[in-house]
């Protein structure tokens, strides 16, 4: 039944984000909270379900409601993401290279988006962390052609942060993106410096050029124009990393393979961490 369970709502969430995520309006909100005296989070529950057609008179749709819903809708504040590090320091300007642009990206207010990697409880049950806010919040992104390809939004603050404590000494990344991990890990008084291999030389252009003069410890980082794969296959081994972080995937559909693949290229000595590693590892 639990498996049952998770796939059900495995789909009917990512159907709501993929094709609906804005349907719940800050009016629908306030009005179920004010008529039923419960708070805006409880609403916003009880909306979600019926854009997702559960109806919570049937049995089996009320223990769905019951069981998932509480421990996976979150209604959240802006301010601790606008408070990142990161955040308050890097202030881009548009650019573009190629096919590759550096522009800003909005969650809309009331619109549901994932906020974190999986919460698994011990029996299996797998619930997504999904957040909301009442106001709109703006993030850095990159687009490639036109689509967001990489972002710094509370998924990634909130899934990046642990990799982030781990890493030690001497650090290498693969996939650069907007940089977030890499200007984390340059705070780190543990870490001496940061490699990253890059494949695009035009998100290395834009990173340069917008984002790099923004950064703690310029002289600790170094980026290299590379394939991930060739490097951790033929150099990686013999450079003496203490930490090695992937973050090469702009979601699970695409990050399955690629996480198997870099998985199998693991030498003994560094600490190997993965981004969303707990989600894939669901998947699996």
């Amino acid at each position: 039944m639990i498996e049952r369970d998770n796939e059900r709502i495995l789909t009917l969430m990512s159907e709501y984000l993929c094709f609906t995520p804005c349907a719940i309006g800050r009016a629908d909100v306030a009005a179920l909270a004010a008529e039923c005296g419960i708070p805006a989070n409880e609403a916003y529950m009880a909306l979600l379900a019926a854009h997702c057609d559960l109806d919570t008179a049937r049995p089996e749709d009320a223990r769905l409601y019951r069981t998932y819903f509480p421990r996976m809708i979150h209604q959240l504040s802006p301010a601790p993401f606008m408070a990142d590090a990161y955040m308050r320091t890097v202030k881009p300007s548009g650019k573009q290279s190629g096919r590759i642009d550096l522009a800003e990206e909005t969650v809309q207010p009331m619109e549901l988006f994932v906020e974190d990697d999986f919460l698994v409880d011990g029996d299996g049950r797998i619930f997504p962390q999904l957040g909301w806010f009442e106001e709109a919040f703006s993030f850095p992104a990159i687009r490639e052609d036109g689509r967001v390809w990489m972002t710094v939004t509370p998924n990634e603050i909130n899934t990046i942060q642990p990799a982030v404590r781990e890493s030690r000494g001497k650090v290498l990344t693969y996939g650069l993106g907007l940089g977030y991990y890499a200007f984390h890990a340059l705070l780190q008084q543990d870490v001496s410096s940061v490699t990253v291999v890059e494949k695009n030389p035009q998100v290395i252009d834009v990173f340069r050029q917008t984002l790099l003069p923004f950064f703690p410890r310029q002289g600790d980082l170094r980026i290299i124009e590379a394939d991930a794969f060739e490097y951790a296959e033929k150099v990686m081994p013999g450079e003496g990393y203490d930490t090695v972080f992937t973050d090469l995937w702009h979601d699970v559909e695409d990050g399955l393979p690629l996480y198997r693949r870099m998985k199998a290229l693991e030498a003994p000595g560094p600490k190997y961490l993965y981004w969303i590693e707990k989600t894939l590892r669901c998947y699996l």
